[in-house]
């Protein structure tokens, strides 16, 4: 009944840089919404920030991808580039550790993105709401010149 009091909450961009429709995004798992809904950056540099407030749950021992459970609880995976499992670590410096706490726009952590392109790596970090069936509505925002902390994704639950 009283939907229309509901506060439309929001995620951020996780860099400075393009952020595009995950649709648009070249790994199929992402772009088919295989793993959820969400959006993508194009990083103008290597400083990725958190999209939420929340607990990080995860951070692959791989170092490219971090998981965070936001404070109203979405499950949200943050993965740098495409295909950067195989880099095995190898130009990525982790900020947090699973289980620390943290909120919307802090540091979760760097990748030389130089590195990346230079092996032939798409820099497109991707942002995944795993459980986008618990959110009423959502829409990702594109927008070719976005700063970190920019909205990006508006929900509501």
């Amino acid at each position: 009944m009283f939907d229309f009091f509901k506060k439309e909450k929001f995620l951020t961009a996780v860099a400075d840089g393009q952020v595009i429709d995950i649709t648009k995004v070249s790994d199929q798992v992402f772009s088919q919404k295989i793993l959820g809904d969400g959006f993508a950056v194009i990083p103008e540099n290597g400083e990725i920030s958190s999209p939420a407030s929340g607990i990080v749950t995860d951070v692959t021992e791989t170092l490219h991808a971090y998981c965070i459970t936001s404070d109203d609880g979405l499950e949200i995976l943050v993965h740098i580039g495409i295909d950067t499992v195989e880099l095995k670590g190898t130009g990525f410096t982790p900020l947090v550790k699973k289980g620390d706490r943290i909120n919307q726009g802090d540091s979760l952590a760097k990748a030389d993105l130089e590195l990346l392109k230079n092996k032939g790596y798409s820099t497109a970090t991707v942002v995944v709401i795993t459980n986008t069936e618990s959110l009423k509505s959502y829409s990702a925002l594109e927008n070719p010149n976005a700063n970190s902390g920019d909205k990006a994704f508006i929900y509501k639950i």
